[in-house]
Parts: structure tokens; sequence; C-alpha cells
């Protein structure tokens, strides 16, 4: 949001949004900043690159083994069988290391066994070898059958400042993960950044880098992966084949140089094991999931009402509006404007009466203005960032001179979490972590701190440079999320981050952006949240729309299909562009939106399913194709569709025009959603797409659960569940809980699982198994088998005949509370068409 000032193109934007002294605030910084550079700014990296040399001795124990080089030690650590830490130093000392990303309670105490290996030195669990030479201190892993996963080239190094490890990139490993990356879904050939940033809105393919580094890197080949965690935050890169085309290499400007590496047999295994190792993504309240609207102008309550009530008359299913900086006082963090809402929490409560959630917007400058509290309560409780010779950092952003919290700091975060109860009392019920890479509106190199400055880091010290600044946004997400935790504990949080790092995940959703309204950012959608994704940022997704420019009605419409099918489903967009509520283009645009919105709040108990799925073994909501089938080497870089938990695979609209496009569907059966057609797999087709059809396909063997449209969540109690089954072999899980407050972490929840299959006679049978205690308000289940080629005989219910039942199209649909087993038994002799529409009694 901040960039696009230094673009002419905004102007208007930018006289409107520039605070009086907000150009004298710059101006300050820069020379402040420039005259300490000269004290304070270190030399770049230089000299020599160092190993550890011939290791001369070992110390094994129980988690690994200590080995001690002619210039360095290496230590390996087994967090688990399939995970290993590896750590490297100029000296002998190795204490217990500290990361903001790795979770307590990660370790599952490995066997492990160490022996002398002729040149080398053997350390081993159930699942993986880590090989040692002995002449160079070199690494080698693999596989327990001997399968090889990582080489290394020329491995550990370290010089003055600087720290490194290089592998071999195998031929065919494709190149997933790293946070958020524009451009296609595999990396491989890509240098990348290790810095988050916010580049110029409207950001192009290939921009390096955003807002989110995440060094989590997933290499996938056919029959196996592996991940690499380089746990260092300082500003650093990594090379997937640009500069050697055989070569991967992380670097870094500072740190200790530490990475955990894990194996698996494929991507989803993997992905268990970094998640693990970093957490995963807590349980949404299930409002979360619904339709969000936003735009930087919404500017009075006026303007909330207004929004909201044309909403609800014309059936747009919504379930939250934002409010952007524009409602604070003067841009002053946990302050509203009161002349424009002079009733604020009279206005939320109105809107909480119309089925809409209120989500506010913070950003983490705060204002240097006495008389201002928070800004007061700083000072006096010491929580600001400060340069090395004891200075605040005063630094340009909206409300002009700004000082900024230490969120490294205990202190600083408990400070910030004490600002939020005016906030929370109007009524807010989450909140959005803006411009917190950290961001200055300034001119470039001026827009964020200066490496040298020093954080607390929990006490122990370190420079914005090394991770001060990539670990920011992700601690002042935590800030905000223990705030929350702490001022509504009976509550589920939502809270939302722009940048972050490993482990982010744990406290905050994300969005891509300041992306812009072009049919590029939409394609670019789907590779940024699938990348995301394979990086443990699981609930995430772009301005749909895009934030900048003014998107035609094809193109809005196109993503909002788009948008209707990723994580986090939000419109928003800059002060001064076209509007983007689903009203604006008109028909025929407006009622296929609306048929957008409605599905997506039919499906909404199989996403929340798929998030619950997420938060228990850490796969991604949304996954590239080739999770389907890891063999299969053309799915590995389709980056143009993708699957929604395991069931549906969605394949958007991405070319102004198109009425059509081409499919690839991953091996195996598959059904069209819209007309049931049976289709097999592992093959391209041609799909049908007018400007009302997205194109949805859904595994065979699966069962969809639906709900009735609803215009937001809460608004009616489900009378009933449906549940679509695609008749196949496989299983599917349902979870379903009160989809608010926290009854469910001490048990109040329920699992579904589904299991389809075949019997040896032809006939078909669903099987349903439960589990927990949680009882679902509904009262009955109408349950709809589609692929049924032949009118049954007879339908039965946990060995008993169903007493009505209905045959259609080669759909069987009957209505029952809940059952064990349910059989569709064929005829001998199928009767005729006509027949097949009359109920069985």
């Amino acid at each position: 949001m901040a960039n696009f000032l230094l673009n002419p193109k905004n102007l208007p934007q930018m006289l409107r949004a520039l605070q009086p002294g907000m150009i004298g605030a710059a101006l300050r910084y820069n020379a402040a900043v420039t005259a300490r550079n000269r004290r304070f700014r270190s030399a770049r990296p230089h000299g020599p690159w160092h190993t550890t040399g011939a290791i001369r001795a070992i110390e094994s124990n129980e988690r690994g083994a200590i080995l001690r080089g002619e210039h360095g030690a290496l230590e390996i650590y087994f967090v688990s069988p399939e995970v290993v830490r590896v750590r490297a130093r100029a000296d002998a000392e190795f204490h217990p290391p500290f990361s903001y990303a790795v979770v307590d309670g990660a370790e599952t105490a490995p066997a492990v066994e160490c022996q002398s290996a002729g040149p080398g030195y053997r350390l081993q669990t159930s699942h993986l070898i880590c090989e040692i030479a002995k002449d160079s201190g070199r690494l080698t892993f693999r596989m327990v059958d001997g399968t090889p996963i990582s080489e290394d080239a020329p491995g550990l190094t370290w010089r003055a400042g600087e720290v490194r490890w290089s592998r071999r990139l195998p031929e065919g490993e494709m190149c997933y993960g790293l946070g958020e990356r524009t451009g296609a879904l595999n990396l491989r050939g890509r240098r990348l950044r290790l810095w988050n940033s916010d580049p110029q809105p409207a950001y192009p393919s290939g921009t390096d880098a955003l807002y989110a580094s995440i060094p989590f890197y997933l290499g996938v080949q056919r029959d196996r992966a592996c991940g690499i965690f380089w746990d260092n935050p300082a500003r650093g890169w990594v090379d997937l084949g640009a500069a050697q085309a055989d070569r991967l290499t992380f670097q870094a400007e500072g740190g200790e140089l530490r990475f955990y590496l894990m194996v698996g047999s494929d991507a989803p295994s993997v992905l268990q094991h970094y998640t693990a190792l970093t957490g995963r993504t807590p349980l949404p309240p299930l409002w979360a999931l619904g339709f969000h609207q936003s735009r930087w102008g919404y500017n009075t309550e006026v303007d909330f009402r207004e929004i909201a009530d044309e909403f609800r008359r014309r059936k747009l299913p919504c379930d939250a509006l934002y409010f952007d900086i524009e409602y604070m006082d003067g841009y002053r963090c946990f302050t509203w404007n009161r002349e424009c809402f002079p009733r604020l929490q009279g206005l939320i409560s109105e809107l909480g009466e119309q089925g809409f959630k209120a989500v506010a917007i913070l950003d983490p400058g705060i204002k240097i203005d006495p008389g201002y509290a928070v800004y007061e309560s700083g000072l006096r409780e010491d929580v600001f960032l400060k340069y090395p010779d004891g200075q605040v950092i005063s630094g340009p952003v909206w409300p002009g001179a700004c000082h900024f919290p230490d969120f490294t700091s205990p202190r600083a975060r408990a400070w910030w979490g004490k600002q939020f109860p005016p906030l929370l009392e109007a009524g807010f019920a989450g909140f959005w972590n803006d411009m917190n890479e950290p961001t200055l509106i300034n001119m470039p190199p001026h827009t964020t701190l200066p490496d040298y400055v020093p954080h607390d880091w929990e006490g122990q010290g370190c420079t914005h440079g090394e991770g001060g600044h990539n670990v920011y946004g992700m601690q002042m997400a935590r800030a905000s999320r223990e705030a929350l935790q702490q001022h509504r504990p009976d509550r589920r949080v939502f809270n939302i981050t722009r940048a972050g790092y490993a482990g982010v995940q744990r406290y905050a959703s994300s969005w891509t952006g300041d992306n812009a309204a072009t049919w590029e950012h939409l394609r670019l959608s789907v590779s940024m949240v699938l990348n995301l994704g394979l990086s443990g940022l699981a609930f995430t997704g772009p301005d749909v729309g895009g934030f900048t420019g003014n998107p035609d009605a094809e193109l809005f419409t196109r993503w909002m299909q788009l948008g209707s099918m990723l994580p986090f489903f939000r419109v928003h967009s800059m002060t001064g562009s076209a509007r983007r509520e689903p009203w604006h283009f008109g028909e025929p645009y407006e009622d296929i939106i609306r048929r957008t919105l409605e599905l997506r709040y039919q499906l909404l108990p199989y996403l929340y399913s798929t998030f619950a799925q997420c938060v228990r073994d850490g796969l991604p909501v949304v996954r590239p194709l080739f999770i389907a089938d890891p063999k299969d080497v053309n799915l590995r870089e389709i980056d143009d569709a993708f699957l929604l938990g395991d069931t549906l695979l969605i394949a958007p609209i991405m070319e102004p025009g198109a009425e059509e496009r081409r499919v690839y569907l991953p091996r195996g059966v598959w059904y069209e959603f819209g007309s049931g057609k049976l289709i097999d797999g592992a093959r391209e087709l041609t799909a049908a797409a007018p400007l009302d059809t997205l194109p949805i396909y859904v595994r065979a063997g699966k069962v969809l659960p639906l709900w009735p449209v609803m215009q937001y969540v809460g608004e009616q109690t489900p009378e009933e569940l449906r549940l679509r089954v695609y008749a196949g072999s496989g299983e599917t899980s349902l979870y379903e809980d009160a989809g608010e407050g926290m009854a469910y972490q001490q048990g109040d929840y329920r699992w579904s699982y589904f299991s389809c299959r075949f019997l040896p006679s032809g006939q078909f049978a669903l099987d349903w198994r439960r589990a927990g205690r949680y009882r679902p308000p509904y009262q009955q289940t109408r349950v709809e088998i589609v692929g049924i080629s032949g009118d049954p005989e007879r339908v039965d219910l946990d060995g008993q005949r169903a007493p009505v039942w209905y045959y259609e199209s080669g759909t069987v649909e009957f209505i029952v509370k809940e059952f064990g087993t349910a059989q569709i038994i064929g005829r001998s002799a199928p009767e005729s068409p006509a027949a097949q529409t009359r109920p069985r009694l």
C-alpha cells in the first residue's frame, strides 16, 4: 500500500493520503540514518570461505553427534526419525539454539545409531541416514534403502558476516515453497531473495522479493520428496540452479549456519514433518471462510451502512466488512475518527445484526504526538526500537513521523495487547496487520529500518539485518493474536498479516498484497497461493479483482469464480480505483457472481473440513495437482488449476474472452461437478466454460457435504445436511463443530468418515462412521449418490429396506437421520426409463 505513492500516475491518491509533516518526517529520517550509517553500518561480508576441514573427533549421543574438524565443528541432531537438524560453527560450542520458527514439543526422541564406516561416519534412524566424510566434513543424506536425498556441493561454509550451504540439485527435482513468489509454480532456475519487502503495487510476474520470505524448500521427485528449512531469518537468498544448474544454495548475511532436512515418500508427508516442526494453522471461526468485502475508501458510517444494505437487499452472501486506515483518527493506531464514525460501536452492532463481522486494520507505526495515549504509554514503557546510540527511531508512515514497537520483546508485545480494549469494546471481530515488513513511506533505499538497529530478541539481542526485519511482521501478528486470546479467551481469533516468516501460520492468515486488476495477476493468484501453502501458510488468498487498477466486468467475474475456491476470499481495492462491489458491473455479471457466492456458502462444510485436516495434518487447503499423483510428470508444473482439498479439482478461466480451456485430469476417475458426467483421468480434455461456468471436477469415491444457501454464517441453523456421493472407491472425512468458540479443544467436535466401495456383486455401498461428542443441529441428511447406472431394485440402510428413495438420471436419493451402511442393490434387468422417477415405497 505504501510504495504506490512513488508512482507519478498515482498523484491524486498521493495528495489525498499525504499527512502534514510526512515529507519532513522522511527528510529527517533520511538525515538521521545517513549520519549513523558512517558509525554503525557493518562492512560487507568478505574474506575467504571456510569449512570444518577434516574431521578429527566425533562425540556421539542419543540424538546424533558432534563432529570436530580442523577449522570448525558440526552438530547432527535428529529431531525425529525423518527430520535432522544440522549446525556448523567456527568454534566448538553448541548451545541450545533459539528460533522463532520452531515450536516446542516438535521432537520425538528417535533411536540413532552411530558408526565409523571407512572414509566416513554414519548416523542412522529408522528412516534416514546421514553420512559425514572424514576428510572434508561433507554430508550425504539417504533414505534407509540407500536412495540418495541430498549431497553436499561443496556443503557448509562460512566467512566474516556470511554463512552458506550448497547441495547438488538432482536432475528432475522440482522446486517449490519458499513463501510468497510470483511467476511459475516450479521455482527451479531462479535466484530468490530472503528479505521481506513491500514492492510497487501491480508487481509484475518475477518480482523478487515480496512480503513473506519463508525459507522452506520442498523438493519433489517421482518417488520421494525432501524438505529443507533454512532456520536463519537474516537477510539472504536461495539459488535454485540459477548460477549452476545442478546446485542449490542457501546463503545469509549473519546468523548461525543451521538447517533442518526432512524426508518422505511424497510432498504431503514432508509437509506434515515441516508443520510439526514450525506449527500448524489454528482452526479459524467458520465465518472467516465466508466472503469478505473491503476497500480503502469506505470512510464513513454512511458508507458502511449503504454497502451492508445493498448486500442484503440484493441477496449477495457476505460475512465481513473491512475498515481500512481511513477509520482512524489521523492514522493513529487504536483510535477512530469521531467525526466520520460518531457512533462506531452502534454501527458495528447494527452491522452485526445484519450478519456482518467488522475487521479493522492496524499498522505498527505509532504516531509521535504528545497527548496521544498510545504514543505516551509506549514511551513510558520503553517499547520502541532505537538506534545503537539509544535514540528512538522516528520513521515516516501514514501519520507522519512514527515510532516502531520492538515485537521481539515480550514487554513490547504485552504493551501492544493493552491497546486493544477500545477497539474490542467497539465490536471489531478481527484484525488486519499491515505495513509490517516493516515498510516506511520513503524513497529507496530508505524504505525500511537500517540493518544495525538492535532488537531485544527475547533478551538475547539481535540486529534488524540479522533477523529482526524478517520476523517483524510475524511477531506483530503474534502480539495481536496473543492480545485477542487474552481479551477474548472464549472466541477464536481472526488475525491477518501481510508480512511473515516460517511459523507465521501459528498466528495469522495472510493475503498476497497489492496486486493489480489484470489477467496476469489473476493467474499469479494460483501459483502464489499454492507455493504459500507448500510453505506452511495455508490460509491465504489474493485481493480479488486486483488492489490497483480497474477490472472490467469479465475479469472481475472470472476472478470472483477463482477466489470463491481459495482459502481466503476477499475483494479489496485502492482508493481512487473503480468500485469492486459485486453489483457494480450490472447484469448478467451480478447474477453470475451471486451464484458464485452461493456455491461458496454451500461448500462451507467441505471447506471447513479441509481446514480441519490442515490443522490436524499440515496439508494445505489448496494443493497443486501433482499431490494427486506424484508419479505423473505431466502434473509437476501445472499452475493454472489446483485441488481444493482431496475431492475437488478447480480449473479457472485465466484469459479474456475464453469460453473453454484445456484441463489435465490426474489419474483415476472424475465427475464433472455440474453434469455428473464420468471422465477417466491421466489425460487432457477440453472443458466448456461460458462466462457463468467455472470448470470443477469431483474425484470418484468421494462425498461432498453441502449446506443450504445462506447470506452469512449463522443466518440460519441448517435443518439438513446434503451428502452428494460420487460413486467409486474412496474415503472422505467430514469435520463438524460449533464453528466458533473453543469447546472443540475439549473434544466438542465430530469427525465423520465415509467409505465408498463397490461390492463383488456390483452393488454400491457407503459406510458412515462417526467419532466425537458434538451433535450437529440438522435433523436429517439428504444423500444423493451420483453415478448409479441403472434403476436399483432397492436401497438398504443398515440391513433394512429404506422406506422411501428415488432414482433419476443416474442418481439415487434418500433422506435419513444417520446410518452405518447404505447399499444400492441392483436389478438383474433394468426397468424402462419411464419407471426411474417414481418413489420406491
